[in-house]
């Protein structure tokens, strides 16, 4: 019997089409060269079968080629179908060489263990292969055989694609590859790679490097990479970034797995045991790789993406106009709801990776009122996305989602989550702060002087990501450290004394980042007993206390012994940075350090340097990539050399939470895991421009520190000297500190959002002499008066005649100072709080 159902003509030996026949004949596409005809044998083949085929294709009088699709029947019949039917019509037939399987969308998939695909049979004529699939995709070839990528990895074709996955466990195996078969379309134009399997152990990216090796120059053409399971990534690294840098060429990676129809598929994102997670707004990411080991990563393109109505009109590339004060942009990790105009971070944003489990609604925070009605908009926005979507969306603000300093956990930006519900869209609280767990006490050796006071711990202690406020954290004495809305006890808000600390973490960011004395911490014992930080490359802090060396000795030379095995800096890549201390008391000098722990190096070869902050700052230098290519794209004159990009990001790592505590080791004369990290800063230092004239700074002494700083006459400073180039409005101390600067560099171009644009550095070394000296009187503050020595000028106790012309000018810019002052963050104010020289 036959019947025309959807594009094929059906022959069937029962009274009844097949559920599978009718399956084929109603899915598959027409086929623009060949009359598609299924065969539905059912496992009936009477003796007379094939003749009774030929005699009613002759009928229909067909003058093309046949696509033959043998349905019920064993894998061979089709090709043994295939030559006799083109023997006895004399046309070209299409018959399948192996298994049939239909795939999604009427694909039809051939496979078997020898090759496998759409034959075709000609009389007389040795049958030619033609096909893995049909429809055709421009890149079917290369995905055509199994093959054993190493020991654990094997590449197997499906019917939309290639998967890359585990072939030790062919039960987790079977049951994905069977849902891929059935719903993953294949792409005309677009080879999806999926790379993994759920529930099986990692694959490792040597695997995938070797199958890019042996894969045809048409598959890599359209070969676009899916994370469907794990991946044994380097921390902190992207999926796509992480390929790009391995196989050295820019590549395609789509952000989730296709479903649906080829012309119009949609995406959606993995969970951990393989279920689709949410739909994703960009498709699909192009990724470079980076120019140089540890150099910037470059922002990934969105090259596809889909956008619901709800979004609004089109504005702008990826960017929907949502009300009249506010558009929506789409990014990899799921919508921006900010100001039409972006911010500068705006390449930080458009950077974070995407979460599989949750859909990020980013909105821009830039000021109260603003952050007010973007979360009301992103309420809004989300109550009007699919349930699939909204049940997974997390409304974020902007500063925890990229921060302007690296090394934010995601734990931070968890903390900073709105809670969002169906019935309470508009109403989107920041979700409560939960405190950390008290962990047990771990004993620190420390070697060296005493541990640090309680007043220098509450300088040091790491900030609190998130706008909640964080409770007290009570010791086990009964004692507390005081919480943010607490009085402080001392000039820093230092609390009782403090026993040992336990902060894990990629970076150490003061407290007074959030304003909050003791932000963070941990605390355990009765005892001091030194702080001890976990995470690779940052600042890491050991408890260095006071030096009680006087004043009189502290010219002489004398570098302590290396704390952790001496100048062991350039094979281990980890740095000890003391507690900053902004107001020591009673006044120190510094001494003068070894060549060894000078943070300038002589001479313009850093290569031991640069390897080890490559190796050491790795995941922050990907954090800030981003914002580094923007300030060099910016200023030409930065961006000279191969090395540019390194020093550059060191200066930047220095201005954020990474550095604080740097100046205070470059201070102890000692060497160690910070100089490497201080030389890289100084190069990168000395490219910025030049600030000539008044610059100033703040300082907590009292009048016989001062008299004993006149005494002294000349200071230098081995750790950087951070100044201000217009007058300040509220820098904390009890002295005013004006400097005549020759040589100091603006920061400005580096400096971030919660930076300080006014910022100026002298380099390790810089020595200064003190021009005067003024004890405080009635209605006038106490100042001291300083200017930078040039290098050439010997640092003598003899003035000369730069002096006078400097001190007149120091004396006439206070006469004509007016206005308010520029004000300081406070997260930044202990910067400029110091003395230069002094310890």
């Amino acid at each position: 019997m036959r019947h025309t159902v959807g594009n094929a003509l059906v022959l069937h030996a029962s009274e009844r089409i097949s559920t599978e026949a009718r399956t084929v004949a109603l899915s598959v596409d027409r086929d623009p060269d060949n009359d598609i005809v299924i065969l539905d044998l059912q496992h009936e083949l009477p003796f007379d079968i094939w003749d009774t085929v030929a005699t009613e294709l002759r009928r229909q009088r067909l003058r093309r080629g046949i696509r033959l699709v043998v349905c019920g029947a064993r894998p061979e019949t089709g090709a043994l179908a295939g030559q006799w039917l083109s023997d006895r019509l004399g046309r070209p037939v299409i018959a399948p060489f192996g298994r049939m399987i239909p795939g999604a969308a009427g694909l039809l998939f051939v496979h078997a263990t020898d090759l496998g695909g759409w034959v075709c049979y000609r009389r007389g004529q040795t049958p030619v292969w033609q096909s893995k699939r049909y429809p055709v995709p421009a890149w079917d070839g290369a995905a055509v055989d199994h093959l054993t990528i190493s020991s654990t990895c094997a590449a197997e074709p499906l019917p939309g694609g290639v998967w890359l996955r585990e072939s030790r466990d062919e039960a987790a195996v079977a049951v994905h590859g069977s849902h891929l078969t059935s719903t993953m379309p294949c792409l005309p134009d677009a080879m999806p790679v999926l790379v993994g399997c759920p529930g099986t152990a990692p694959l490792r990216l040597d695997d995938i490097a070797r199958f890019w090796r042996g894969l045809a120059p048409e598959g890599r053409e359209h070969a676009r990479f899916v994370q469907y399971g794990p991946v044994a990534l380097p921390d902190g690294e992207q999926f796509g970034q992480a390929l790009a840098d391995l196989l050295r060429s820019p590549v395609r990676v789509f952000t989730g797995v296709p479903s649906g129809r080829p012309d119009g598929p949609a995406m959606f994102t993995v969970d951990a045991d393989g279920r689709p997670g949410w739909q994703v707004f960009a498709e699909e990411l192009a990724f470079r790789p980076r120019e140089t080991l540890g150099a910037k990563a470059v922002t990934p393109r969105i090259l596809r993406h889909r956008a619901p109505p709800e979004l609004g009109e089109p504005v702008g590339p990826r960017v929907y106009q949502y009300a009249h004060d506010a558009v929506v942009e789409v990014i990899p990790s799921g919508l921006w709801l900010r100001a039409p105009e972006p911010p500068r971070h705006a390449d930080r944003i458009r950077a974070v990776p995407m979460d599989p489990n949750r859909v990020r609604l980013v909105v821009d925070d830039p000021a109260p009122a603003a952050a007010d009605r973007h979360r009301e908009l992103a309420g809004d926005l989300a109550a009007r996305l699919d349930p699939a979507t909204r049940r997974r969306a997390a409304v974020q603000p902007s500063s925890l989602v990229a921060p302007g300093r690296p090394g934010l956990s995601a734990r931070g930006i968890e903390a900073g989550t709105y809670r969002h519900t169906t019935g309470h869209a508009a109403d989107l609280l920041p979700a409560p702060s939960v405190p950390a767990p008290v962990p047990e006490p771990v004993p620190v050796a420390v070697a060296g002087p005493p541990a640090p006071s309680t007043g220098e711990v509450a300088a040091t202690v790491p900030a609190v990501a998130g706008p909640a406020a964080l409770p007290e954290t009570t010791l086990p004495d009964g004692s507390g450290l005081p919480g943010p809305g607490a009085e402080a006890t001392g000039p820093h808000g230092a609390g009782p004394d403090v026993a040992g600390l336990h902060v894990a973490g990629p970076s150490v960011v003061g407290s007074e980042a959030a304003g909050l004395p003791g932000a963070g911490l941990s605390v355990v014992g009765s005892e001091a007993a030194g702080l001890h930080v976990a995470g690779p490359g940052v600042a890491g802090l050991d408890g260095i206390g006071p030096d009680a060396d006087p004043p009189e000795a502290a010219a002489r030379d004398v570098a302590g012994p290396v704390p952790g095995g001496g100048a062991g800096w350039a094979t281990s890549p980890t740095m000890t940075l003391p507690v900053h201390r902004p107001v020591p008391a009673p006044v120190r000098f510094q001494r003068t350090p070894g060549d060894d722990a000078r943070g300038v190096r002589p001479g313009p070869d850093l290569d031991e340097e640069r390897t080890w902050f490559r190796r050491a700052f790795r995941r922050e230098i990907a954090a800030v990539s981003a914002d580094v290519a923007d300030v060099l794209a910016a200023h030409p004159a930065l961006a000279g050399g191969a090395d540019a990009v390194e020093y550059a990001t060191a200066v930047r790592l220095y201005l954020s939470a990474a550095g604080d505590g740097l100046d205070q080791a470059l201070r102890s004369a000692e060497p160690g895991g910070h100089v490497p990290f201080a030389r890289c800063v100084s190069a990168g230092v000395r490219r910025l421009p030049v600030h000539r004239g008044v610059a100033y700074a703040g300082a907590g002494l009292t009048t016989a520190d001062l008299r004993r700083i006149a005494q002294r006459r000349v200071l230098t400073d081995w750790g950087f000297t951070n100044a201000l180039a217009e007058p300040p409005a509220d820098l904390p101390g009890t002295v005013e500190v004006l400097i005549w600067s020759a040589t100091a560099r603006r920061t400005a171009a580096f400096e971030t959002g919660d930076g300080v644009p006014a910022r100026v550095l002298f380099l390790p070394g810089t020595a200064f002499t003190v021009l005067q000296v003024q004890e405080p009187e009635a209605g006038a503050p106490a100042r001291l008066l300083l200017r930078e020595l040039a290098v050439e000028e010997p640092p003598v106790d003899g003035r000369v005649r730069f002096d006078a012309l400097a001190l007149a000018a120091l004396r006439q810019h206070l006469v004509r100072r007016t206005g308010p002052g520029t004000p300081v963050p406070a997260a930044a104010a202990r910067r400029f709080t110091g003395v230069p020289g002094l310890r």
